[in-house]
């Protein structure tokens, strides 16, 4: 199923309806994760979900060109790097890994204008890590798996 769906009825209502609300409603998990159910593996599901299901609508090879596979490997190493890192810097702090509270973000108070502890903005950065890493993964294992294979 790599081909563009013939249905203009079928494209409409995915490109202009359901991709867009699955896209905000994948932001809303994520930025409501900390204090509902919800976070960055299910907002990243989610928004691959969508991506995918646009490409089964428009066809694989013009998803392909809008976000191609190379840059889904970026993605995808920069969001378990994002991760790492959230990790690291509290132990170059000198406390445990994953310590949010050693997270040096009160620039970010400033900048938002209200209060928000070292810890939830913490918990954010790893679910924002989480949410690109599994949205990158799943959309790269959908377009493996609808590869055309030939045999040599």
């Amino acid at each position: 199923m790599t081909e563009q769906h013939d249905s203009i009825i079928l494209n409409f209502v995915v490109r202009v309806l359901l991709v867009p609300f699955i896209f905000v409603f994948g932001v809303y998990v994520l930025v409501h994760g900390e204090a509902s159910p919800g976070g960055g593996f299910q907002a990243g599901a989610i928004v691959a979900a969508g991506l995918v299901l646009a490409r089964l609508t428009t066809g694989s090879e013009h998803g392909e060109r809008r976000i191609s596979t190379r840059v889904l490997l970026w993605l995808a190493s920069a969001g378990i790097g994002i991760y790492v890192l959230a990790g690291i810097v509290p132990l170059l702090a000198g406390v445990n890994f994953l310590d949010y509270a050693a997270l040096p973000v009160e620039w970010f108070n400033a900048v938002a204008g209200h209060e928000r502890t070292n810890r939830a903005m913490g918990i954010f950065i790893v679910e924002v890590g989480i949410f690109i890493g599994v949205f990158s993964v799943l959309v790269i294992l959908y377009d493996h798996l609808t590869e055309r294979f030939t045999d040599d």
